[in-house]
């Protein structure tokens, strides 16, 4: 068997991966139960496209056949601010570090494909690309690919970019020398847990899609749930709290890349400045990043939370106009948000408008 290693290791550099890692194309039986388990406990929150494909997602070999070599790689996306004290900042939209730049998938499966059609030419073999977008189980593969390990908040940790790693993966239809599983280095440490703002991660190593406020602010579509609106703060895309605290982190550094460099100009920007944005005007300063892809609806939707949860009664004007959105769920949220601002008498004059001509139950419900 050729030793493509240096090859490997080498393109990896070139294209300004951080880490690579070889593993077999094939995941454990333990990480095949906790999945089934995952699914069991509805933890997968209604993700319909996780259980339509969850065979594939168990093997490689169930994704594509042929496929003998997971090579695994991760890229670095520290950050130059520091998450958690940004949730002090009420009046600003937060957003996770991952977003707050061009999207990772379309910048970094554009690197591994011009690798993988090199690594296709050298070794003579087929090969596929991807980058979080197939039923592929990316951590594990990357845990088994000795590049970091699955730390108690799920994601995958290294001692040397703590939390912060982007993956991609290239599967070969050829064998190629395996890396050893890396070795488990949470110990006794349960800041992940213990921070987590819902309870997501009650029992370590399981998160709770349902609870998530990722899931919750980019995934989920309808309303957000009463008893989680309050803890949700001021993030309107995503939460890095389990990553950040991760004691891990001390040892990483800020991402360089230029092609995936922060965008300063979309984080933290004032929740008037997003309140304020029609749909055409959303799409265009979201533009090439992965918060255009959850649409106007969900993020407005954030934003009005977020507005609820800031204390800023200058916020009230951009929130009443969401009363006459033909969207329920902005109406809906809306109610809730100006419920929080508002002193009870005034909210109650706008009761008294809004109320008989609201038709739809679960929004005439918010406001009593």
């Amino acid at each position: 068997m050729k030793n493509y290693i240096s090859l490997i290791n080498n393109l990896a550099q070139t294209y300004n991966f951080d880490l690579v890692g070889i593993s077999p194309a094939q995941t454990s039986k333990i990480t095949q139960l906790r999945f089934e388990e995952f699914l069991n406990d509805n933890y997968d929150a209604g993700m319909n496209w996780i259980r339509e494909k969850k065979e594939f997602r168990k093997s490689p070999k169930k994704l594509w056949p042929d496929a003998i070599t997971a090579i695994v790689f991760g890229f670095n996306y520290g950050s130059s601010s520091d998450s958690l004290n940004d949730l002090n900042k009420k009046q600003l939209g937060l957003i996770a570090s991952y977003a707050r730049r061009k999207d990772y998938h379309d910048v970094l499966k554009g690197r591994l494909k011009q690798i993988a059609g090199k690594l296709s030419s050298e070794m003579n073999t087929q090969v596929k690309v991807f980058v979080d977008t197939a039923p592929l189980m990316e951590k594990p593969l990357a845990f088994q690919a000795g590049l970091g390990w699955q730390g108690k908040h799920t994601n995958l940790v290294n001692k040397k970019f703590g939390s912060w790693l982007l993956l991609g993966t290239i599967l070969v239809a050829k064998e190629i020398k395996f890396n050893n599983e890396h070795k488990d280095n949470c110990g006794s440490c349960d800041k992940c847990t213990q921070i987590c703002p819902t309870g997501a991660l009650d029992i370590p190593y399981r998160l709770d899609s349902r609870k998530c406020i990722s899931y919750l602010t980019i995934e989920h579509k309808g309303p957000i749930s009463t008893k989680l609106r309050k803890l949700i703060g001021n993030r309107i895309f995503g939460c890095d709290d389990c990553l950040a605290v991760c004691p891990w982190n001390t040892f990483a550094k800020e991402a360089k890349d230029l092609k995936l460099y922060e965008n300063l100009k979309i984080h933290l920007q004032p929740l008037k400045k997003w309140l304020s944005f029609n749909e055409k005007g959303f799409r265009e300063f979201t533009s090439g990043t992965p918060i255009k892809r959850t649409g106007y609806i969900r993020i407005m939707r954030n934003c009005i939370i977020a507005a609820g949860n800031s204390n800023d009664k200058n916020l009230i004007e951009y929130v009443k106009k969401f009363l006459v959105s033909k969207n329920d769920v902005l109406r809906g949220i809306s109610i809730w948000s100006l419920r929080q601002l508002m002193l009870k008498k005034d909210f109650d004059i706008l009761k008294n408008i809004y109320f008989t001509k609201e038709k739809v139950k679960s929004v005439k419900k918010e406001w009593c």
